[in-house]
């Protein structure tokens, strides 16, 4: 039995930044960014590079969409059950050498992460990752998540 660990706030943004580039997740943000990053004329780059909808005048950001709380409890659940298959599969690839064996090992981690992930009611992946990277840029949305955490893991411990 894995030793249950407390997601602090501090923990919780290097876990969230983390989750994405974890294990195989990665390849589906790899093969996204190929999609996103293919040649683009002078004309494109300097379009996305101005502010949209006037955000960036006079000091003014781009808001970060904005997420309700069943969203927000969705994804700590998730986040809670990816973190337990990644930290699972950390453990049993730290004894394994063989390359094939590893991306064997990680191909399984990827689709139970992914399997939590998509079975999290009122989540989908394409949620996950926009909170995930929305959390990673909003410092109060992080404090949201975290709280949420800790209520969650006090609710299991208790």
């Amino acid at each position: 039995m894995f030793p249950t660990r407390k997601i602090t706030a501090g923990a919780l943004v290097a876990t969230v930044a983390a989750l994405p580039a974890t294990f195989a997740l990665a390849q589906d943000a790899e093969s996204d960014m190929q999609t996103q990053t293919q040649p683009q004329t002078e004309t494109q780059q300097s379009d996305q590079a101005m502010p949209q909808n006037g955000a960036g005048e006079m000091g003014e950001t781009a808001e970060a969409p904005d997420f309700d709380d069943s969203q927000i409890e969705a994804f700590a659940s998730a986040v809670i059950e990816v973190t337990e298959i990644r930290d699972q599969y950390a453990a049993e690839l730290q004894g394994v050498d063989d390359e094939a064996q590893q991306q064997e090992l990680i191909e399984q981690a990827n689709t139970e992460m992914r399997g939590a992930i998509e079975s999290t009611e009122g989540l989908t992946m394409d949620d996950y990752m926009a909170i995930n990277r929305a959390a990673s840029m909003d410092e109060e949305l992080n404090q949201k998540i975290a709280q949420r955490l800790e209520e969650m893991q006090t609710e299991d411990a208790g």
